[in-house]
């Protein structure tokens, strides 16, 4: 039993839920940074965070506020990353900046529902960011999915099958960073597994997650590739079990039409991988757990999984919700 949730109608492009059930929701995405021609109706889009309640599920998303000096006129989210401790929840977002891409430091405020600013993260090596995933206070690792912006030399990118993207991780408290994995095609997605031991980065143009082991040094080892035969966005890890959840784009073709014209709708697709073994390279099995024609939503990009309940975003499209009730 799935819903539209109410709110949302400019994209929900990445998720992340908190330990206590809080979804934050990216929304509000210029995909025309990542190289697409993008439909003339979202220029006039504003960033936004959005809050959903998985323990209320039938009320909709709350508009996060934005404290401090941060100007919103310069926001176009898309990728989110937390991280968690007793006395804060620090949110890490990539932003596609007029200029150039950045990563938004903001500290969460769940009685006040809104996040505070703290800082911004640039460096010559964020070229093209897609994803960002935090494994500390002012560490993280990073995607870039290509390397050209402009339509046409990034189309030549893509078809070629050039692979100009990268994986780099970032110290924020010494400005130091160092790209881990270089000449990566179209890396996209990033998470970690619970106990921090794995990165998974995902590709839609390989079809494929890829498993690496975090190493002293903060490079990463290649463990294992999980065939998916679709096109995986944002890869989400339910931190209870460890499985692995995908938002993925189930005709490439139709993703890029929509992208033109939001009218277009573009088949949306949710994977499960349940993991049969606690370290990689991993036993699993792969299941479908949702599929749609692009109606009800197009273009899915993640999928949050929490206590029986099911949440999809979309690029640029709506937010839906889903009652689990067997699988």
């Amino acid at each position: 039993m799935c819903r539209v949730v109410p709110g949302i109608d400019t994209g929900s492009e990445d998720i992340y839920v908190l330990k206590n059930g809080l979804a934050l929701i990216t929304s509000g995405m210029n995909v025309a940074a990542l190289g697409f021609t993008m439909d003339p109706s979202a220029l006039t889009w504003r960033g936004h965070i959005y809050l959903f309640d998985f323990n209320q599920p039938n009320a909709n998303v709350t508009e996060l506020s934005i404290l401090g000096s941060f100007d919103q006129t310069d926001f176009r989210p898309h990728g989110i990353s937390v991280w968690e401790e007793r006395t804060q929840t620090t949110v890490f977002v990539v932003n596609h900046k007029h200029q150039h891409d950045s990563i938004e430091v903001f500290s969460f405020n769940e009685k006040m529902k809104s996040l505070h600013y703290l800082r911004t993260f640039t460096d010559s090596r964020m070229t093209s960011v897609n994803d960002v995933v935090a494994v500390g206070t002012n560490t993280f690792y990073f995607t870039n999915d290509g390397y050209n912006k402009q339509f046409f030399k990034r189309f030549l990118e893509r078809f070629l099958k050039f692979p100009w993207g990268n994986v780099v991780y970032y110290d924020g408290n010494t400005g130091w960073g160092q790209v881990v994995i270089p000449r990566s095609l179209e890396p996209n997605g990033i998470n970690q597994s619970p106990d921090g031991r794995f990165i998974y980065v995902s590709s839609p143009v390989v079809g494929a997650l890829t498993v690496y082991e975090r190493q002293p040094d903060y490079s990463l080892k290649p463990i294992q590739v999980i065939d998916l035969y679709t096109s995986p966005d944002n890869v989400y890890v339910d931190s209870s079990s460890g499985d692995l959840w995908f938002g993925c784009h189930l005709i490439s073709y139709q993703t890029m039409l929509h992208f033109q014209d939001f009218r277009q709708p573009s088949a949306s697709q949710v994977l499960h991988i349940q993991l049969k073994s606690k370290t990689a390279p991993y036993s699993y099995d792969i299941r479908e757990a949702y599929v749609d024609d692009g109606k009800q939503i197009s273009g899915s990009s993640v999928a949050a999984y929490y206590n029986n309940q099911l949440l999809i975003g979309s690029v640029t499209h709506k937010l839906v919700h889903c009652q689990v009730l067997a699988f």
